[in-house]
């Protein structure tokens, strides 16, 4: 009884809230504490959605569960993310550089967000996958044998620590606002190449939210989880540390388990 009653709150949550959120990041020990959780998958009203029951009748939140998933800060897991219009599966392990090849994977979900951008922004914003690397550009002419591109972000693959560097060169809008067919005008640009970011995290990491905001959090607002120069950090799944670059912010990510 009690199970069920917890579950109708967190049904009544969901119904009024975005499934994309932003949480604050957990301490080590406190990450470690919560990594493997044993408890039940919960079927929600919401097709695709699942609760994470514990033994003591609460529901897991922030944390993850012992098959290796990412329950988010309300309690919810979602068998998978859209971002621009693509459908990311909910990962259960991180992404190395080794383990993704030549971003394989990744090529058919860059189509579907490519063709979000293509259908809101008229062409200006392209993304190209590479075998080392992905980039988004931003195209000063539509004109296909005149267009010069300039890189706003970029995903290289690191076999120094089996992870990734992110370099960004674009302001970023990280708020949670809806993605509309109308918002594609220029003062939006930012809400676009954020989107962007988050769908290589998602692509890479099971808490893409979480080492998406932190990135545009020390780029661009208060670095509210305390991103080092040099220093490793955990976010999530992930590690993350800053190096100083000129006239970009470059990020390094590795998987911290």
């Amino acid at each position: 009884m009690r199970l069920t009653k917890a579950l109708k709150v967190m049904t009544a949550a969901l119904l009024s809230l975005s499934l994309t959120v932003t949480a604050a990041p957990l301490s080590v020990k406190a990450a470690n504490e919560r990594i493997g959780v044993k408890g039940t998958w919960v079927a929600t009203p919401t097709q695709g959605v699942m609760a994470y029951a514990l033994p003591n009748g609460t529901f897991l939140a922030d944390g993850f569960t012992a098959d290796g998933f990412y329950v988010n800060k309300n309690g919810f897991w979602a068998q998978a993310y859209n971002v621009l219009g693509a459908m990311i599966p909910a990962r259960n392990s991180w992404l190395t550089c080794d383990a993704c090849g030549d971003f394989e994977g990744i090529i058919p979900i860059m189509k579907y967000v490519q063709k979000k951008l293509t259908n809101d922004l008229h062409g200006f914003r392209v993304i190209s996958v590479y075998s080392s690397h992905m980039a988004l550009y931003s195209v000063a002419n539509s004109n296909e044998k005149s267009r010069k591109k300039t890189t706003r972000l970029a995903m290289y693959k690191n076999p120094d620590f089996n992870g990734y560097t992110i370099q960004v060169k674009t302001p970023l809008s990280g708020d949670e606002k809806e993605m509309t067919e109308d918002a594609g005008e220029w003062s939006n640009m930012g809400l676009y190449d954020y989107q962007v970011l988050r769908a290589w995290m998602y692509c890479v990491s099971r808490s893409g939210d979480k080492v998406s905001d932190a990135i545009y959090s020390s780029w661009m607002d208060n670095n509210r989880y305390n991103l080092k120069v040099g220093e490793w950090v955990l976010v999530g799944d992930t590690h993350i540390r800053y190096v100083p670059s000129n006239g970009a912010g470059l990020y390094e990510i590795k998987a911290a388990f």
